[in-house]
């Protein structure tokens, strides 16, 4: 090795001429390349190294992985602590890029450290400051660390925080859901020669849909379908409000007609009036409003009175399918205009007819393309299960919207209802 070569290095330049001549006779020169290993963890040390050029890393490993803890460049010694103690390598040096090495034996090592004390306390100066410099790095690794745990350890108490609301807004709503499940009758009246059933599913945990089946003065029965703009929350509460007003005034005409007889068209007339009064009125703030069909049968004649309140049309189809028809008439939504009239109209339904109620939760149920049920469809199914029961038609239909919605989320609520005459 040359004797220019070990001048340029800061760590020998302080040495006498005749001593630098005694190294360059018995140094190593090591090439290096990047990537290569030097030395590994644990092995025994009997060299250390000094650095020409290049830059050789020094790592750990922990819990399988490396650990970056210092980077040697030219004119560093490297590997001298397993030469003082004569322990096993405390780290892995491998080259980050090209680079040169003088190999120093332990003897090398020594002559040096005794020839010259300046030499020797400079190499304790500089392995002092590597440690300090590694513990204040492991110090603020460990103060990262412990800032990270503290932030995961914020936000799992928010988690759990929110997991708790989340759960008792759970526990909340399924209590609802069972309250508005409570609001659907429990069993629908089978007057002579009539079939009646009806099915009503909700989107979310509580739903904006819902039927009735009202029982009246002389044996007439009041049908009701009914869909609150909007899903969850407060379309449930708008229905139980309409469902409360709805049958309140229905079941007390005294309160507006003053008799204890029943006038058909008044009852609708006021019924619808006054539920909608209110809600317009006393609600305005809230920008709800229900779309809702109400119709009163009378089972003896089969002559059936009704006012539409921007509700989907009912279908009045024939046993066998062949004459099917839209129940004509239309009025306002339910809560937009305070003073609103409705329209009583009536039809007959004769025997072998049924009257098929539905909300827009049915024809407007998509697939996961995102095209809808429809009204032809719907159509085709009742023309192709007509001479089937009332509660048959009612599964028939949920179910042939459930296939054709496949595995799409339930887009609105459905709720379907069939009055058939025998």
């Amino acid at each position: 090795m040359s004797i220019e070569l070990l001048r340029s290095v800061p760590l020998f330049s302080s040495l006498p001429a005749h001593e630098i001549d005694a190294l360059a006779a018995n140094l190593e020169l090591k090439q290096i390349a990047a990537g290569e290993i030097v030395f590994q963890q644990g092995e025994p040390g009997h060299t250390c190294y000094v650095v020409l050029q290049g830059e050789l890393e020094v790592l750990t490993y922990l819990n399988g992985e490396e650990l970056l803890l210092d980077i040697f460049r030219s004119g560093q010694l490297v590997g001298e602590m397993a030469l003082i103690d004569r322990s096993p390598r405390s780290a892995t040096l491998r080259a980050q890029s090209a680079s040169e090495l003088v190999v120093l034996t332990e003897r090398d090592f020594r002559s040096l450290l005794t020839s010259d004390p300046e030499l020797a306390l400079t190499l304790l100066r500089n392995g002092s400051s590597r440690v300090r410099a590694t513990n204040q790095r492991m110090i603020d690794d460990l103060e990262r660390k412990n800032a990270e745990l503290l932030n995961a350890y914020q936000q799992l108490q928010l988690a759990q925080a929110e997991l708790i609301r989340l759960n008792r807004i759970e526990e909340e709503l399924a209590v609802a859901r069972r309250i508005q499940q409570s609001f659907l009758p429990r069993s629908l009246p089978q007057p002579a020669g009539w079939q009646v059933a009806a099915f009503s599913r909700g989107a979310q945990a509580v739903g904006g849909d819902f039927f009735d089946c009202i029982e009246l003065l002389g044996g007439h029965l009041g049908f009701v379908v009914a869909d609150a703009c909007g899903k969850g929350v407060t379309a449930a509460l708008f229905v139980a409000l309409t469902r409360s007003l709805l049958r309140a005034v229905s079941q007390a005409p005294w309160a507006f007609q003053h008799s204890m007889t029943l006038d058909v068209e008044g009852a609708l007339t006021a019924a619808l009036y006054l539920t909608n009064d209110y809600i317009a009125r006393e609600h305005v703030d809230s920008n709800m409003f229900i779309t809702l069909f109400y119709g009163v049968l009378e089972p003896k004649s089969g002559l059936f009175h009704y006012a539409n309140a921007g509700h989907n049309p009912p279908y009045l189809i024939s046993i066998d399918g062949e004459r099917i028809r839209e129940v004509d008439g239309s009025g306002l939504p339910i809560g937009i205009f305070p003073s609103q009239s409705y329209d009583v109209m009536q039809i007959h339904v004769e025997p072998g007819y049924k009257l098929v109620l539905f909300s827009d939760g049915i024809t407007e149920a998509m697939n996961s393309a995102g095209e809808p049920y429809g009204d032809e469809r719907l159509i085709a199914v009742l023309r192709a299960n007509a001479g089937l029961s009332a509660s048959e038609l009612v599964e028939t239909v949920v179910r042939e919207v459930d296939t054709y919605a496949g595995a799409a989320p339930q887009a609105d609520d459905m709720t379907v209802m069939v009055v058939g005459r025998l």
